[in-house]
Order: structure tokens, then sequence, then C-alpha cells
């Protein structure tokens, strides 16, 4: 998708905000009018509204109240609908959808934070907990040909998540950031497919 400069996102304090790895997921997916569209952590939606305006038929997931609300807001401001839903990960998500996007938290650090904004980018001991259990869920929810679009951290375990994650998909490296401390990948997946014996 590219990047729609009139769009309007309102951010708020325990919300994550759209920052460099956000930006880097807009530029890689890529969405059809009518397709089913699912984004899990929306945080302020900016993903979900722009899949939106195309077209497709977008429902954002996540688990933090106040990005359910900041999501909900985002997409009146912006004239779209967007089904919203506060769910762990894939827990309260129903349906089958084309494409799936998510950018988690990638960061090492301990998940029991009662802060928002400390859970929205603490995805464990590893930094990649978050990312493995969403890609050991995420096929229950692919409709057939549906890729995932989801970015991933050179400190936050990329590998463990490229291994756990290789039984089941095909993966691809799309684009690459490198930060000061950091680099990060944006990566699509799709079900390997089986071939008959």
């Amino acid at each position: 998708m590219k990047l729609d400069t009139s769009i309007e996102i309102e951010v708020g304090p325990e919300v994550y905000n759209p920052s460099d790895d956000s930006y880097l997921l807009l530029k890689v997916v890529d969405v059809s009018p009518e397709e089913r569209f699912l984004e899990m952590g929306p945080g302020t939606g900016l993903l979900s509204i722009h899949a939106a305006k195309l077209g497709a038929k977008v429902t954002a997931a996540d688990v933090n109240p106040h990005a359910v609300e900041c999501t909900k807001r985002n997409a009146a401001k912006n004239s779209v609908r967007i089904d919203t839903v506060k769910s762990d990960l894939f827990e309260k998500v129903q349906g089958n959808y084309d494409v799936i996007v998510f950018n988690p938290p990638y960061l090492p650090g301990a998940t029991t934070s009662t802060s928002w904004i400390e859970r929205a980018w603490s995805g464990g001991d590893e930094g990649c907990e978050t990312a493995v259990q969403f890609l050991n869920d995420a096929w229950k929810h692919l409709s057939p040909g549906g890729r995932i679009f989801m970015i991933l951290s050179s400190v936050g375990g990329l590998m463990s998540v490229l291994k756990s994650a290789r039984e089941r998909y095909d993966s691809e490296m799309l684009e690459e950031q490198h930060m000061f401390f950091e680099s990060i990948y944006a990566y699509r997946f799709r079900l390997k497919t089986i071939s008959a014996k």
C-alpha cells in the first residue's frame, strides 16, 4: 500500500503510535478491494484505515482497549468502516481472511507489565514469543491463497520465529530497514502447499 497523506491519525498516550516499523509494514502490504483484511494489534488503526480506503473488508483486533477505541475514532474521522474487536491475539477473532497483518511486540522484556505502552513493545524474554504464538494460530484464519505480512526484528529472536514458522509457512523477506541498534524486516508468510503423493 502507498502512504495516503490525506489520512488523519489521532494518537493516544496508552497506544503505540505509528513509527518506522508501522510505515515499513504499510509499504509491503498488498490488498485488493473486497478482500477480507485483519490487522492484529492495530494501535491507532493506520494500516486498517489504508486498507479500508482501498475497499477491503477490514477487521482490527487488539488486546489493548485504548487501541480499540483509538482505531474506532480514527476510522470515523476518516469515514471508513472497520470492525473492531478486543482480543488477545485470535482469542475473539472469527472467520478467515485474505490478508492478515501484524506489527508484533518484538523487543526482549517481560510481558507482565501493566503499562499498555510497555506491552506494545515487549515480546517476551527473547522478544519473539508473541510473534511465534501469533503464527501458531494465524493459519487457522487464512483463506485459501491468503498471506500474512509481519514485522520482525534482529534483536527479537528473528531466527526463532522463522524456525518455528518453517513447518507450516513459506516465508519471504520483502524489505529491511537498518537503524542504530537493530534492523527490522518486513516478511510475507504463505501456507505451504502440500503436494499429493
